[in-house]
């Protein structure tokens, strides 16, 4: 089965566009790390990951208590959930030839870390993250978002992003946060205080020895 990565983008388009039938799974990535249970869903069969476990395009990952998933994508985009989180990437088009691509992945729910790869950091890249409150456009960017603080915050770690919710957009630059609430408003670009960094790198940091089983 070949990969994602030796594709030319048009190919790509056409093979993970939605509506178009794929006979197997095409592997977009891998597992790094794992801490307690980490599920993901394909064509209503769910599997473990395990470290080096392999992620296929449209998988639905799902952490459960007390869990951690940092997984690598082809083009070296970063992604880590928390515990009780669930993400799918709904597309991923990517030409190592030119480091172009387009990346769209939607955090369902819980916290993550999402660290940029070669699709982010070259003319032409479109990376996309869209969680149940906002939408976040990024560029050469480390930033992390979730449930925090009885809303939903995004930090930027690095790069700069747009947060847009239901009533507003707001830029993030490096070391800035913004908080949603339920009017969908993001509030002004602004440092986090100190406890609120702490909780929010917590939610992602691997607390224990990652698995290999």
């Amino acid at each position: 089965m070949p990969a994602i990565c030796r594709l030319s983008a048009a190919l790509a388009v056409g093979i993970f566009s939605a509506g178009v039938a794929v006979a197997e799974p095409s592997t977009i990535g891998a597992v790094d790390k794992v801490q307690a249970r980490v599920e993901a869903t394909q064509a209503g069969q769910t599997r473990a990951l395990a470290v080096a476990s392999d992620l296929y395009f449209r998988d639905r990952c799902r952490s459960r208590e007390g869990a951690r998933l940092q997984a690598t994508l082809k083009d070296g985009t970063q992604l880590t959930l928390g515990e009780n989180a669930a993400l799918v990437i709904d597309e991923f088009v990517y030409d190592p030839h030119t480091s172009r691509g387009e990346l769209s992945v939607k955090i369902a729910k819980g916290a993550f870390l999402y660290v940029g790869g070669l699709i982010e950091g070259e003319p032409g890249g479109k990376v996309r993250i869209r969680t149940p409150v906002a939408a976040i456009g990024v560029r050469g960017t480390t930033v992390w978002g979730g449930p925090i603080g009885k809303g939903f915050g995004v930090v930027v770690l690095s790069g700069v992003v747009t947060v847009t919710g239901r009533n507003g957009t707001v830029t993030l630059r490096q070391g800035q946060g913004t908080m949603l609430f339920g009017d969908g408003r993001p509030r002004r670009a602004a440092p986090w205080p100190a406890d609120r960094m702490r909780r929010a790198i917590a939610s992602i940091t691997f607390t224990k020895p990652p698995s290999a089983r």
